[in-house]
């Protein structure tokens, strides 16, 4: 396989580049060896200069000991002969003075020093001349008197100490420059040695890239011939793909012309359309003739398009992106719109230019006009849902309104002393008002569950106080229809943290269902246990069983649904708003839990499960310990009920003072504002809707004046969705009562008002 040129090259450069490593690794052994050689002379010969003063050194010492010699021999004999050594010093002390100037000539720092030598020598000599002198005029005790004097003892010492320290200097000398020399010699030894390691190396290296590169050149001749082979196959082989190529693209041009359902058509950078086929005839409406060759802009996009620059802005979305979606009406050949869907593409050649563009369409119109009715149809749907929540709201206003003066008047009955069958009646009307009272919050818990706004104030509660509440609500249905309900509870606490009203209102609703569905002198049984879940904390299961009319098996899964009813004609005297079931699914699984139901069939009675997750254990340690604080007796305070229909105002009225308190009433806000000014209550009660001002204008008015700011303020309203009370606290109101209030939460608020002491 043929290696490219960045690979070759360097290969091809490696071997003069070795022979040039060599020789040039030569050259620098050569100059290295020259200079270490010239060193190694240069302090040798330093050496046998410093060797040559030493010996001249010492001569100079022997020479003028032999002259003192001689002249003690002379001091004592007074013969001649004896002064021979002293005259050979004489003669040749000149001469070796000579010799050392002329050795050290070239060291300014040792020339410097024979002056003083010679000196010390000069006075050697005269003293040595003097004392024969004295001997051969003055006799042997005058010169030996002078040589008592010891000076020419003291200037021979001096000598002595003067060539000593030469001495001592050349020696020094000599120690350093034989160091020099050693080191200069393993210097040239160890560098000869490397140069000729390295030397070797190269050499080798470089008979090694010779005949590497002869192998490969080999190889690659191998491999040259190979590739010609397979180029050539190659070759051929791409003649034989453009020959296919060719009629893959007749084929293909011949394929999309026939296409009808699309218009697939290609363009060139300016947009005129270069290619056709029958989609472009049936989509648009164009024949290949008055098509190829125009600028499809102005041709298939709507004039509105066109002004708009959607077009251009379409093709330069392609020509940056790759692609552009045109979803949206153009126009056909005859001008009549059409919704199309497709995309534009750019072609680019191998360079990146923009050389055209391609396009494919298709007619959606049918779809688009059935989306746009499927839309308004969504549109209207959705508009209907929210004003049937507006009028399940405006009904549940409507028919608490008259409600609530009928049950605070039935309550304020219960406060007074009743014939046996007055109070009958009575409590007849109790249980079909709360009856009715329960439909109503139905009504409005299936437009929450609609609009997903099922709100829950959970808290850790035992699920056995939740049941005897439940109990305590359904019991007047069940005891009116004689029925029997039998109580089971396991041995232990069960706890599960829950909102305890939605909890209430799921078995109130099970209780409720199994007592309608079933007859006189039937029994209801009410369990509730604890069951172990492997890996969990395990689930409180609450089961309420009748031997009713039962449910049909294969409607056993439809019970749940919405307006779904056991019974549509038969039963439909004891029928509800076939609701309630579905609220109890949609409560328990917003706790995490589930419900099912099971009945062998028409008139076998039905069972429905609740499982509900348990609290944690720490969270029921907390629960168990919660002492409740009982409340204070209640005192008596100042109300003023602000109501515009007579018949609440005077039923409240007369129930607020029979609790004790001292009540005025006035019938809307204008009138509540004059009472005001006479006099300032601790309470109002006030209703919303009311002419002239609303419950809420009256509310913030009463919070702008110092007087009433602190007076506790409570809604009364037959609206109860979460936005109303929102609206009531952000106008000024503490407390949202909905219509018709009960007494026992009338109760519960006086007994808070007096528990808190200050301000109401």
């Amino acid at each position: 396989m043929k290696e490219p040129d960045s690979i070759r090259r360097p290969q091809r450069m490696a071997e003069p580049f070795a022979v040039a490593a060599v020789v040039i690794l030569l050259v620098i052994t050569g100059f290295v060896t020259f200079h270490n050689t010239r060193r190694l002379r240069a302090h040798t010969d330093l050496v046998g200069h410093s060797h040559k003063l030493l010996g001249v050194l010492e001569r100079i010492e022997s020479t003028i000991k032999s002259a003192e010699t001689g002249q003690r021999g002379f001091l004592i004999t007074a013969q001649e002969p004896y002064l021979e050594p002293y005259y050979e010093a004489i003669t040749a002390i000149d001469g070796l003075i000579g010799e050392l100037e002329s050795i050290t000539k070239s060291d300014p720092v040792r020339y410097a020093k024979i002056a003083p030598l010679q000196d010390l020598i000069d006075q050697k000599l005269d003293e040595l001349s003097t004392t024969l002198d004295v001997r051969r005029q003055a006799g042997f005790e005058s010169a030996q008197t002078l040589v008592a004097t010891n000076i020419g003892k003291r200037t021979m010492d001096s000598i002595h100490d003067q060539i000593a320290k030469f001495r001592r200097s050349e020696e020094s000398s000599i120690a350093r420059r034989e160091q020099v020399a050693a080191t200069t010699y393993w210097t040239a030894l160890a560098t000869g040695l490397i140069s000729t390691v390295a030397g070797l190396t190269l050499v080798v290296g470089v008979l090694y890239l010779v005949q590497h590169n002869r192998y490969r050149a080999e190889k690659y001749a191998i491999a040259l011939k190979v590739e010609r082979n397979r180029l050539q196959e190659t070759l051929d082989r791409a003649r034989q793909l453009e020959s296919e190529n060719a009629k893959m693209d007749q084929y293909m041009r011949t394929f999309l012309e026939q296409i009808e359902d699309y218009a697939i058509f290609a363009m060139d950078a300016e947009c005129r359309a270069t290619t056709w086929n029958r989609g472009v005839l049936k989509v648009l409406g164009f024949n290949e003739a008055d098509f190829i060759g125009k600028d499809i802009r102005e041709r298939i996009f709507t004039p509105e398009a066109i002004a708009m620059g959607i077009p251009d802005s379409e093709f330069a979305t392609a020509a940056m992106l790759g692609s552009a979606s045109d979803d949206r009406w153009m126009m056909r050949a005859d001008g009549e719109r059409f919704w199309a869907s497709g995309i534009s593409s750019v072609v680019k050649d191998k360079d990146g230019k923009i050389v055209g563009y391609s396009k494919v369409m298709r007619d959606l119109t049918e779809r688009k006009r059935d989306q746009d009715q499927l839309a308004e149809l969504a549109a209207k749907l959705s508009e209907a849902d929210r004003r049937k929540n507006e009028f399940l709201a405006t009904l549940a206003h409507e028919l608490r309104n008259p409600l609530a003066p009928i049950k605070n008047a039935i309550q304020l009955m219960s406060m007074s002393e009743l014939p046996a069958d007055t109070e009958e009646l009575r409590q007849t009307m109790a249980r079909q008002v709360e009856q009715l009272i329960r439909l109503i919050d139905d009504l409005l818990d299936v437009s929450r569950i609609s609009r997903g706004k099922i709100q829950l104030n959970k808290e850790v509660v035992n699920l056995s106080n939740v049941i005897k509440a439940a109990v305590e609500a359904s019991s007047t249905f069940i005891e009116e229809k004689e029925q029997h309900l039998r109580l089971a509870f396991c041995d232990q606490d069960v706890f599960v943290r829950a909102d305890p009203a939605r909890m209430t209102q799921v078995i109130c609703n099970l209780l409720n269902n199994s007592s309608r569905y079933s007859d006189s002198d039937c029994t209801i049984d009410l369990s509730l246990s604890v069951q172990a879940d492997e890996g969990d904390r395990g689930s409180a299961v609450i089961v309420v069983r009748d031997n009713g009319i039962g449910i049909a098996t294969d409607r056993i899964d439809e019970i749940f649904q919405m307006f779904a009813q056991v019974d549509d004609s038969l039963r439909r005297g004891n029928a509800g708003l076939g609701i309630g079931l579905t609220l109890v699914k949609t409560l328990v699984e917003v706790h995490g839990g589930s419900v099912s139901a099971q009945s062998e069939g028409i008139g076998m009675g039905s069972t429905f499960t609740v499982r509900i997750p348990l609290a944690d254990p720490s969270e029921e340690t907390v629960a168990k310990h919660v002492a409740t604080e009982p409340l204070s007796a209640t005192k008596s305070f100042k109300v003023l009920v602000v109501e515009d229909m007579q018949a609440l105002r005077t039923i409240m009225a007369r129930l607020l003072t029979k609790l004790g308190h001292e009540v005025e009433v006035a019938e809307d806000g204008l009138s509540a504002l004059e009472k005001l000014s006479e006099s300032i209550p601790d309470v109002i009660f006030s209703d919303i809707s009311m002419p002239g001002m609303t419950g809420y204008d009256l509310a913030r008015k009463l919070r702008e004046r110092d007087a009433t700011a602190n007076i506790y303020l409570v809604a009364m309203t037959g609206y109860g969705q979460s936005a109303d009370r929102e609206q009531a606290h952000n106008s000024g109101f503490d407390e949202h009562m909905i219509k018709p209030v009960d007494i026992t939460k009338l109760q519960s608020l006086f007994q808070r008002l007096s528990a808190r002491g200050d301000r109401p």
